[in-house]
């Protein structure tokens, strides 16, 4: 549902993300999904300049959160939320495993359902 809502799978991802651990980097998201840093860069840019989130600095890397003086955040948590609660177990595995080496050659992708 948020993939349609939002435009994209990795906005979707971008959002369960940060409803369940409050701050996420893009290259943390990339290394886990295995998608290209650059589309996770490129969104949460947006999400940020649309006021969603806030990032900040530490060392090299840039951390991004809600945005507490947004209006809209506590509408989108909410909606947010009730995808998570819908994800089940496989859904919650995949969303927030941490890949520790290589996907193997030919193995099928969890797809979420919708």
């Amino acid at each position: 549902m948020l993939e349609t809502i939002f435009g994209n799978k990795t906005a979707q991802l971008i959002f369960l993300r940060l409803y369940r651990e409050n701050e996420i980097s893009a290259g943390q998201l990339a290394k886990d999904f295995g998608i290209g840093i650059a589309a996770f860069q490129n969104q949460l840019e947006k999400f940020e300049n649309a006021g969603l989130l806030v990032s900040r600095k530490i060392g090299p890397v840039r951390l991004f959160s809600f945005n507490p003086q947004s209006s809209y955040v506590d509408s989108i948590r909410n909606l947010v939320k009730v995808e998570y609660d819908k994800l089940g177990p496989k859904g919650i595995d995949y969303i927030f495993s941490r890949r520790m080496r290589p996907r193997k050659r030919g193995k099928k992708i969890l797809e979420l359902e919708k």
